[in-house]
C-alpha cells in the first residue's frame, strides 16, 4: 500500500487494489471513454490485473485510487496522481462512471488530491492530459483553474499552480 485513504465530505478515496480490476475495466472498456484515451482500445481483466502486478504495484510515482461514496460505498470513478520526472509538477487523471456525474464529485476528489500532492510531496504543479475532443473535461479542468498550456497532437496540456 502506497498511502492512506483520503477522507472528503461525501467521499473516501482509498488506493486500487486486486479486487477492483472487474470495476475498473467496465469504466476503462467503455467504448465513449476509451475514444478519448492514449491507446484507445477495451481492456481485459487480465490487462489490467498484469499491468497491476509488474507496473503498478512497483511504480514509486503513481497511485490511483477509487472513489467510494462514503456512506452507500458504491464506487463513483477513479482519479490517479503520478510524480512528473522534474519533481515538482504532478500528473492527475480522473473518470467518474456516468451514473454518477453533475454531481460535484470529481471536483471534490481532484481538490483533495490536488492538497495531497501539495502537503505531502511538495509539488507546486498539477497538470493533466485531455484529448482534444473530450470537452466536457476540458471545460471541467478550466473550472478547477487549468489553463492550456500547449495542444500536442491530439491531446491538450493543461496545468495549474497548487
Amino acid at each position: 500500500m502506497k498511502m492512506q485513504e483520503i477522507n472528503t465530505e461525501r467521499l473516501v478515496l482509498r488506493e486500487i487494489k486486486e479486487s477492483d480490476a472487474q470495476q475498473l475495466v467496465k469504466w476503462r472498456s467503455d467504448p465513449e471513454v476509451y475514444k478519448y484515451f492514449t491507446i484507445p482500445r477495451k481492456l481485459t481483466v487480465e490487462d489490467h490485473l498484469n499491468w497491476y502486478r509488474n507496473s503498478y504495484v512497483s511504480d514509486a510515482n503513481r497511485i490511483d485510487l477509487i472513489a467510494l461514496e462514503r456512506v452507500e460505498q458504491n464506487a463513483v470513478g477513479v482519479f490517479g496522481i503520478k510524480k512528473k520526472i522534474e519533481g515538482s509538477c504532478v500528473e492527475i487523471s480522473y473518470l467518474v462512471d456516468p451514473q454518477y456525474q453533475s454531481r460535484g464529485y470529481a471536483r471534490e476528489a481532484m481538490i483533495a488530491l490536488m492538497c495531497f500532492a501539495k502537503e505531502k510531496w511538495g509539488c507546486e504543479t498539477v497538470m493533466a492530459e485531455i484529448h482534444r475532443d473530450n470537452i466536457s473535461s476540458i471545460l471541467f479542468a478550466e473550472r478547477l483553474g487549468f489553463t492550456d498550456e500547449k495542444k500536442e497532437s491530439e491531446f491538450v496540456v493543461m496545468k495549474r499552480m497548487l
